[in-house]
């Protein structure tokens, strides 16, 4: 086995030293520790946002650009668990236990205490690497639906922000290639849709495809669904989420490795610009003037402090937790939580930190009598074969995450979910008619401690009430923000998870998922069926997808807890900007890393009109 690991981690190690051309990169690309520079745009944080903003203007060609990141390649940290597609499950242990995260490429954080879950702690798992959490994620690319957008608009009072507006930032973002349908299994083209129309033909660096491999347990989902009423869905990149389909993958087809703003954006300004990038970089803060300007930022790399100066703009794109923290330790936030630390208060905004939005992911766990990745696990003669395979023709178990199918559900319309008459009113009053309550995937990433072949049901709550917080114990970038998610603390969140696991419960009983369902439910287990039962078993169970969002959120003025404007522009300071997803103002249905793609594009345009 361990023999195994080593060639795939060779081969896949060599082609992506060669594909990213690491040569010129450490010759020419890298920021020299130590020594203070001046750029046009200093960008705080090498991830999903902040690589895309940094290439794009770059690529004008008029402006010097510098990233600062924490982390370095993933490719050389996490080898290759974080390239090839089912690798994702590693590092990403929920813990508390941290034993099994790899902290060259993940922060290694921990929530507070968490009274919805009975006071579980949950490690959070979030990118520190060039690629940030795009380098960390399951790869699952889609975008939001047209009524998100529609309130997304009316949050910041900008019409910009509606469906049609933004589609073409999505669209410049990603080049979408169809799957190939002759390495799938034969009863996996049911789902599977060519989603050509919605993307552009001149588009961007990221790649979204279909995998190589259909994992055998989501074939049986499409008639599963169906049973239950859904219907299917035309993909997930429509602007529409109300049904079945498999899902698009930032994933390159031609190599079924992973797609991030690292390999896609960075490597496109490293072949055709002059961006600077410093790694293994913490920004200790934002230095302002009298006139409350950001004039640039306190870099520290092993002890070598040093500073970047920025003489047109300072962005933030360090993500859910650092960037509210990065604001917080530079004098922007609660006027009570800066003076309680002696920070001094350069701008009072009560929203820095708050409002945090995530998806808390629920599990139903099975038995099947079909390959999944328990098998890998079980049968190391397997695991070789697979590997190979992976190795030689780019097909097979390893180029799929695992969790390649879902539906996407309006709970409240469906005859059988009895929610109570408050929150349907709830339901209704916050979020539009095409936002789904919940989704569920289907999981083949194995059950931990089952000897035979484990499977599952995901069930991630996509509207929710309960809203967490990040704020800071300390004036010291270097100590991990407090992060508070308060999963299923409202009422309201606890009923639509206790439905949505019933709706679970049903779909793992329809005619067609029973086929290849072996015996009962292995977790919970059918001695759980009271709401409370339930109730408790989420309690103990619940963790999360890794959503979290909106925690500089933009808004209007009026708006106590916005941070940012329209425009990503930090309310009561100059020259400083707020784009990752911490700045969306609601969380996105569903997965939003695509969503964040889109965001970039459009304020490094929005940047670019006004330099």
């Amino acid at each position: 086995m361990l023999q195994t690991l080593f060639l795939l981690s060779f081969a896949i190690l060599c082609s992506a030293l060669g594909d990213l051309g690491y040569g010129k990169l450490f010759s020419t690309s890298f920021g020299y520790p130590g020594v203070n520079a001046s750029y046009d745009y200093v960008i705080i944080g090498g991830g999903t946002a902040g690589l895309t903003l940094a290439t794009r203007l770059a690529l004008n060609g008029t402006y010097s650009v510098a990233v600062v990141e924490a982390g370095s390649f993933y490719e050389l940290d996490n080898g290759n668990y974080s390239q090839y597609p089912s690798g994702v499950i590693r590092s990403t242990d929920p813990g508390p236990n941290l034993s099994a995260v790899n902290g060259l490429i993940d922060w290694r954080f921990l929530t507070t205490p968490q009274t919805g879950l009975l006071n579980r702690t949950v490690h959070y798992a979030r990118g520190k690497c060039l690629g940030g959490s795009s380098g960390r994620n399951y790869l699952l690319y889609q975008r939001a639906t047209v009524g998100f957008f529609d309130e997304w608009a009316k949050e910041v009072g900008d019409a910009s922000y509606e469906w049609q507006s933004v589609l073409p930032y999505y669209q410049k973002s990603a080049h979408y290639t169809p799957g190939n349908t002759t390495t799938r299994a034969a009863n996996s083209s049911r789902g599977t849709v060519d989603e050509t129309a919605v993307f552009a033909k001149n588009d961007g660096p990221l790649q979204v495809s279909l995998p190589k491999y259909a994992a055998s347990w989501s074939s049986y989902f499409p008639s599963a669904f169906s049973e239950l009423g859904l219907p299917q869905l035309e993909g997930t990149n429509s602007g529409i989420l109300n049904g079945w389909t498999y899902m698009t993958m930032s994933e390159d087809p031609t190599y079924q490795t992973r797609s991030s703003s690292e390999t896609s954006y960075l490597k496109l300004a490293l072949e055709r610009t002059s961006l600077t990038v410093y790694t293994h970089a913490l920004v200790n803060r934002i230095m302002f003037d009298d006139t409350k300007t950001a004039r640039g930022v306190l870099v520290d790399v092993a002890g070598m402090k040093f500073m970047l100066n920025a003489t047109k703009e300072v962005i933030v794109s360090a993500g859910a937790f650092q960037s509210p923290q990065l604001l917080m330790v530079s004098g922007i936030g609660p006027a009570s939580t800066l003076k309680g630390l002696d920070i001094p208060v350069i701008s009072n905004l009560s929203g820095v930190g708050q409002n945090m939005w995530d998806n808390p992911r629920l599990t139903l766990s099975l038995e099947v009598n079909l390959e999944t990745g328990t098998t890998l696990t079980n049968q190391p003669e397997r695991a070789l074969e697979e590997t190979e395979k992976y190795i030689v023709n780019r097909t097979g178990m390893l180029t799929s995450t695992g969790a390649d199918f879902a539906g996407f559900v309006k709970l409240t319309n469906d005859s059988r979910s009895n929610f109570s008459t408050e929150t349907r009113s709830s339901l209704a009053e916050t979020f539009p008619p095409d936002w789904p309550e919940a989704e569920f995937f289907a999981s083949s990433n194995g059950v931990a401690g089952l000897a035979h072949n484990g499977a599952g049901i995901f069930i991630g709550l996509l509207a929710t009430f309960s809203r967490g917080s990040v704020t800071i114990k300390s004036a010291d970038m270097a100590d991990a923000p407090v992060i508070d998610p308060a999963w299923l603390t409202d009422k309201h969140d606890q009923e639509i998870a206790v439905t949505a696991f019933k709706y679970a419960r049903r779909l793992a009983n329809t005619t067609s998922l029973r086929k290849v369902i072996v015996g009962e439910e292995v977790v919970p287990g059918p001695a759980v069926q009271s709401d409370a039962q339930i109730l408790e078993y989420l309690k103990n169970t619940t963790v999360t997808y890794y959503h979290a969002s909106s925690t500089c959120k933009m808004g209007m003025r009026n708006d106590s807890m916005a941070v940012v404007d329209k425009d990503g522009k930090v309310f009561g300071v100059k020259n400083l900007r707020v784009v990752d997803v911490s700045a969306l103002p609601l969380l996105p249905p569903g997965q939003p890393q695509g969503t964040v793609y889109m965001l970039a594009e459009k304020i490094a345009d929005k940047i670019l009109e006004e330099a």
